[in-house]
């Protein structure tokens, strides 16, 4: 199939300013890629560096909130300026006197604990032309991508286009009554630290075409709705945590920890947690999900220390004991076992989707039942998961929102900047997107493949694979056609690298490979020889050649 030019989205005016929230891992080189296309960015950070949730923090997240907050707040609750804010430039800044609750509420601690490492190998976790330092290991801790990641801002020369410790609070459409020549409105808000307990705080205003939400998803804790749990975070508020809260093995050693979710943070927090007298994981069959994500979750799994005993699911916390420690708790189990004398609950129970700053397209589940036309227009209800994207990144009801880092089970940091460089090329009008008409068949497609909630952004180890060379094919056709450089997809040694993520488990985990390989029974298989497959099929589509046309035949290319 072709498109031709009339099938093809067009902006109803040029995007030549764009704001960007968050500078983690995708935030960063987007920033460096909307630069180099010419673009004016306005980047902000609540955190006073680059590097998103790979910034160790000793803080712990303040107390939980028992049930789930909605997914509109769910991140944190916007703050109303005291007066209408102006322009940057107008903006004055008031010193003052901040408590420790108020500083965490503004910018809370990141979901990093101190043993914390990468899964996937630093040699596919890197950007495309910025190299780790030489003799940087496949599996290394939290700090070194920290590191890594600022190391990028400073040697791009980004930070000018970065405003630290500020937080978008809202942002709204101009009216067209007020004749803007922008489109969007962003109300900041900056706390930045001048003293010990002291702030300088400020609020402004800047109008902007385009928005690039790089904000992640591990900012708004999701904890299920287990009867006493309530009572128990409000009994022993240091002793009930969500996984975001968890810091050190230290304090729990010889002791009993109970844990609920088997996922990879409450796997991996079990294997920190080695010195423990005993973990109770509450898991649950693997059963939803791609198999990419099953077979992953089930090889994980496999991991778990000698120390761990895994229990059915959690029917209720019994009522505490107020004048007693968590100790003296007791857990019904929903298979009538009663689990007590834990010094530690740690619910790593994942987090839910949220955009405080973006209201208007929210929809909490407590306010009802809407129609698939009211959702199409959205971009969250349940928390499950960011809807109506195109290729993850485009709001199809409005391509001026756009999300970058969104997806999962990838290499991260180079999947990200691909993302970033088609933003960049679609904003400045180097690359195309196609009327709605064709983008909604494209995700419907994907919803009727992986369903709306979280695994509508997973991608694992052949669709990521599969979603780059996509995209390069989209660029560079583009390119040809709208006079912009050919971007360079994965190559043969990013491929091989990429293949190498179980050595990286044997690393973290401090196996040797050849036993992790003989006792796993590990796939023979990799990155690269499933896209050699994948490249091969392409060649083989009668009467076109290679991967563009393959694509193009299954109208997959955007």
């Amino acid at each position: 199939m072709t498109i031709t030019q009339t099938e093809y989205f067009s902006f109803d005016r040029p995007i030549r300013k764009v704001a960007l929230v968050g500078v983690g891992a995708a935030g960063a080189t987007a920033v460096r890629h909307l630069r180099d296309a010419g673009l004016e960015v306005h980047a902000y950070e609540r955190q006073g560096k680059a590097g998103g949730v790979w910034n160790w923090q000793p803080d712990v997240a303040p107390p939980l909130s028992v049930p789930t907050p909605a997914p509109s707040v769910g991140a944190f609750t916007p703050l109303s300026p005291p007066s209408t804010p102006g322009s940057e430039a107008e903006a004055k800044a008031s010193t003052h006197a901040i408590s420790d609750a108020d500083r965490l509420k503004f910018n809370p601690p990141n979901p990093v604990y101190w043993n914390l490492t990468n899964n996937v190998p630093t040699t596919a976790m890197v950007y495309k032309d910025y190299p780790y330092p030489e003799g940087t290991l496949p599996n290394v801790k939290h700090s070194v991508l920290s590191e890594y990641i600022n190391g990028y801002v400073k040697h791009f020369d980004l930070a000018k286009h970065i405003s630290f410790w500020t937080r978008v609070e809202d942002i709204r459409r101009i009216p067209e009554s007020e004749g803007s020549a922008h489109r969007w409105r962003v109300t900041l808000h900056k706390e930045e630290p001048v003293a010990e307990g002291q702030v300088a705080e400020s609020w402004w205003t800047e109008d902007v075409d385009g928005l690039i939400i790089g904000t992640g998803h591990y900012n708004a804790p999701f904890i299920p709705n287990i009867e006493g749990a309530k009572e128990w975070a409000e009994t022993w508020p240091e002793q009930v945590l969500h996984s975001n809260g968890y810091r050190y093995p230290e304090p729990y050693a010889g002791k009993n920890v109970l844990i609920v979710g088997a996922g990879t943070s409450g796997i991996d927090i079990a294997r920190d947690l080695t010195a423990a007298a005993k973990i109770y994981l509450v898991t649950k069959p693997i059963t939803s999900g791609p198999e990419d994500a099953k077979k992953m979750r089930q090889f994980q799994r496999s991991f778990l220390p000698d120390n761990t005993e895994g229990v059915p699911e959690i029917k209720r916390f019994l009522p505490p004991n107020k004048d007693e420690g968590v100790e003296s708790g007791r857990v019904e189990l929903v298979d009538g076992r009663v689990i007590e004398g834990v010094s530690l609950v740690l619910l790593s129970t994942g987090y839910q989707y949220s955009i405080p700053f973006l209201p208007q397209f929210h929809h909490d589940p407590a306010l009802g039942p809407i129609t698939d036309e009211q959702k199409s227009q959205l971009l969250i209800t349940d928390g499950r998961g960011v809807l109506n994207l195109h290729r993850d990144v485009f709001f199809n009801a409005d391509p001026t929102i756009t999300f970058i880092g969104l997806s999962v089970n990838t290499a991260a940091f180079n999947f990200f900047e691909y993302q970033g460089i088609a933003v960049s090329r679609v904003f400045s009008g180097k690359a195309r997107l196609p009327a709605l008409d064709e983008r909604l068949r494209v995700y419907e497609r994907l919803i009727a493949e992986k369903g709306e909630g979280k695994y509508s952004h997973f991608m694992g180890k052949v669709g990521e694979i599969k979603y780059v060379r996509e995209t390069v094919s989209w660029l560079n056709a583009d390119a040809d056609v709208l006079g912009a450089p050919h971007v360079q997809g994965h190559t043969q040694e990013w491929l091989a690298n990429s293949d190498k993520i179980y050595e990286t488990f044997a690393l973290k985990y401090n196996i040797p490979i050849e036993q992790l390989r003989a006792e796993r029974g590990l796939p023979e298989k990799g990155f690269a020889q499933e896209a050699l497959e994948f490249e091969q099929q392409a060649k083989d589509v009668p009467g076109v050649a290679g991967v563009t046309a393959a694509l193009q035949q299954t109208a997959i290319v955007a």
